[in-house]
C-alpha cells in the first residue's frame, strides 16, 4: 500500500484528533483507520480518479471492549464493514489492542469468521471461529478460544465453549500471524529459534517469475509441555526441494523445543516425517500428540506423550 501525501495525511490526522473519552477511540487508531481506507484508493499518477475522503471511520469498525480488566477500555477493530478489503474465505480481519500501562499491546490480528466474547471462569473469553484449513483436517470450519494474561502480556489458549481442548495445525491458530513486512520474525523469537530461522532457509526451483522460491521454518509458542511454567515452542523446517514439479516430497516433521534448567531454549524431541503436532490443554502441563498424516480418524495410529521430570523426556501416556 502506497503512503499518503503530506496533504492528504494532515487532513486525516485533523480529522482523528477529537478529544479522547472513554468511549471515544484513540486517536492513533481512528487516524490509523482512516489512513488505511483512503490509501485503498491512492494512485499518484491518477489522483483525481478517486471517490470522495473519508474522514469518519465507519459505525462499528472500532469498539471498546474490556480484556484486561485494568479498569482501561481495550479496543477491537473489526474491518467486517469498513469497504475494505480485508475479508475472505478466512472471514474478515480482526485486530484487537489490549491496555498495557499507559500503552497498548496488540493481542489479536488474523482473520476470522467470527470473534466472540463470553465471561467464563471469571475470566473474559474470546473464541474465534476460523477457516478449516487451521483445524489439522479439511472438513468444517473451527473454534479456538483465548483470554488475557497480564503477566504474559498476550492471549493464552483456553478450552471452547463447547469443551473443545485440542490444538490443532501444528499447535493451533495464532492470534498473531507472523507478517514480515510490518513485524520481521526473527524479533519475534527467542534467540535461539531466530537462529534458527536465519539457519534453515531453503531457496527451491519453481515456475515463479523469479525461478525460484524462498522457504524457511514455522514457529509456534504452545502452552507449558513440560510443567516448568513456561510456554514452549514447536519448530517446522522446510522440507526438501522437490526434483521436479511432479515429484511428492514427504514432509518434515516437527520438533519441540523447551527451556532449560540454564535458561536456554533447545530441542527437546522430534516427530517422525510427516507428522503433526496437537497440543491438548485439557491437563496442565499440556500434552503432546503427533498425529501422523492418516488425520484425526480413531484409526490413525496418534502418538500420545507425556513429560516425565524422571527422565526429562517425553514418554507414552497412559
Amino acid at each position: 500500500m502506497k503512503p499518503l501525501g503530506p496533504a492528504l495525511s494532515a487532513v486525516l490526522l485533523l480529522a482523528a484528533a477529537a478529544p479522547a473519552t472513554a468511549q471515544t477511540p484513540p486517536e492513533a487508531l481512528t487516524w490509523m483507520v482512516l489512513n488505511e481506507i483512503n490509501a485503498a484508493y491512492f494512485d499518484r499518477t491518477e489522483p483525481f480518479n478517486r471517490p470522495a475522503l473519508v474522514t469518519r471511520v465507519p459505525a462499528g469498525v472500532i469498539r471498546s471492549v474490556d480484556i484486561s480488566h485494568d479498569g482501561k477500555p481495550d479496543w477491537l477493530i473489526d474491518y467486517t464493514d469498513s469497504g475494505l478489503m480485508y475479508c475472505g474465505t478466512g472471514g474478515c480481519l480482526r485486530t484487537l489492542y489490549v491496555s498495557d500501562g499507559e500503552d497498548y499491546v496488540m493481542a489479536f490480528d488474523e482473520q476470522s469468521h467470527t470473534f466472540e466474547l463470553s465471561r467464563r471462569g471469571g475470566e473474559t473469553v474470546i473464541e474465534a471461529e476460523v477457516h478449516h484449513v487451521f483445524c489439522g483436517s479439511a472438513g468444517d470450519d473451527c473454534a479456538f478460544a483465548w483470554t488475557w494474561d497480564t503477566g504474559l502480556k498476550r492471549l493464552v489458549e483456553r478450552p471452547t465453549g463447547a469443551g473443545q481442548t485440542l490444538l490443532g495445525n501444528d499447535g493451533g491458530f495464532a492470534p498473531i500471524g507472523q507478517r514480515e513486512d510490518s513485524r520481521p520474525v526473527e524479533d519475534m523469537l527467542p534467540a535461539e529459534l531466530s537462529d534458527v530461522w536465519h539457519g534453515t532457509r531453503m531457496t527451491c526451483p519453481s515456475d515463479d517469475d523469479d525461478g525460484f522460491r524462498v522457504y524457511r521454518a514455522t514457529f509456534k509458542s504452545v502452552p507449558d509441555l513440560n510443567g516448568d511454567g513456561l510456554r514452549d515452542w514447536l519448530v517446522r523446517k522446510p522440507d526438501p526441494c522437490a526434483a521436479s514439479p511432479e515429484e511428492t516430497v514427504t514432509p518434515v516433521g516437527f520438533s519441540v523445543w523447551l527451556t532449560g534448567g540454564d535458561g536456554v531454549l533447545g530441542e527437546a524431541w522430534a516427530s517422525a516425517p510427516d507428522h503433526w503436532a496437537v497440543v491438548d490443554i485439557a491437563t496442565t502441563p499440556a500434552r503432546l500428540i503427533s498425529n501422523p498424516a492418516c488425520g484425526n480418524d480413531t484409526a490413525c495410529p496418534n502418538v500420545r506423550l507425556r513429560w516425565d521430570s524422571r527422565s526429562s523426556g517425553f514418554v507414552p501416556a497412559e
